[in-house]
């Protein structure tokens, strides 16, 4: 089976023209990525050297008052929602994981209009419940070309902050053992447990280049952090070069640009 990779991140607000100038001037280079084809969300894309990208997500006008699975966290600020898996058969992939017991949606159709009129198309599939009740991340397999979903020329891969790929996403969990167990069922991997002081309390998964690691919280503010927004991605740890990089090492940047998402590069 081809190990799952991390496809993208998504960070969520309310306005997603002030999303692309503010991830502008944090140093980014942004390609605009159309209207979803609900009408109702539309997004910008930071793609990055290592293949994975940041997705700026935001509702339409006319999406304000609809649904949709990430707009309550938007309603309650925003910042980082959600990330997503590449998937090579997702249809097998996921019958994988349905079967050790891991209730995935089954894979269904999306797509987005860019800007240029090109017709993207992918399958998705989610995990139960609603955004923060589990801090799985969803799954994507590419229907048209992965080149025409994300950008790929290298003046739009390259960033003005250093910015080469991702290194990690730390999530924040109740139950570092519960959660491991489910992420297992869903990678298919076995965690290494984190070195240390607080080696009980985490635990990493490989992923393809990047790792992502489980953890209860420790602060008072990733407590209150927890019980905002549920469980789930908390920090975005992006990497300047090819070394492999510790979740508690970089320089955060301004998180007032990112809807208060948590995003170090080091």
């Amino acid at each position: 089976m081809t190990p799952f990779s991390i496809d993208h991140i998504v960070i969520a607000s309310d306005d997603l023209e002030a999303a692309i100038s503010n991830a502008r001037d944090a140093g980014f280079s942004v390609v605009p990525g159309g209207v979803h084809g609900s009408g109702h969300s539309q997004n910008a894309l930071i793609a990055l050297e290592d293949g994975a990208y940041l997705e700026l997500f935001a509702p339409t006008q006319q999406g304000r008052s609809a649904q949709h699975r990430w707009f309550e966290r938007i309603r309650n600020g925003g910042g980082l929602v959600d990330f997503c898996l590449l998937g090579a058969d997702l249809r097998t992939e996921i019958a994988r994981v349905r079967q050790r017991g891991i209730e995935y949606s089954q894979p269904f159709a999306m797509a987005r209009l860019t800007p240029q009129g090109t017709r993207i198309e992918w399958l998705l599939s989610t995990p139960p419940g609603i955004t923060g009740q589990n801090g799985w991340p969803f799954m994507i397999e590419d229907v048209t070309p992965r080149t025409d979903r994300v950008p790929h020329l290298p003046e739009q891969r390259h960033h003005s902050n250093g910015t080469r790929g991702v290194a990690g996403i730390t999530v924040l969990v109740r139950d570092v053992e519960a959660s491991s167990s489910a992420y297992e069922a869903i990678l298919g991997t076995q965690p290494v447990t984190s070195a240390g002081a607080h080696s009980k309390t985490a635990r990493r998964f490989s992923a393809a280049r990047a790792w992502i690691e489980l953890r209860e919280p420790r602060l008072t503010e990733e407590h209150a952090y927890l019980e905002r927004h549920g469980q789930g991605p908390f920090q975005l740890t992006l990497s300047s070069g090819d070394t492999e990089i510790a979740s508690d090492t970089g320089s955060f940047l301004d998180p007032s640009l990112f809807s208060g998402a948590r995003i170090a590069i080091a």
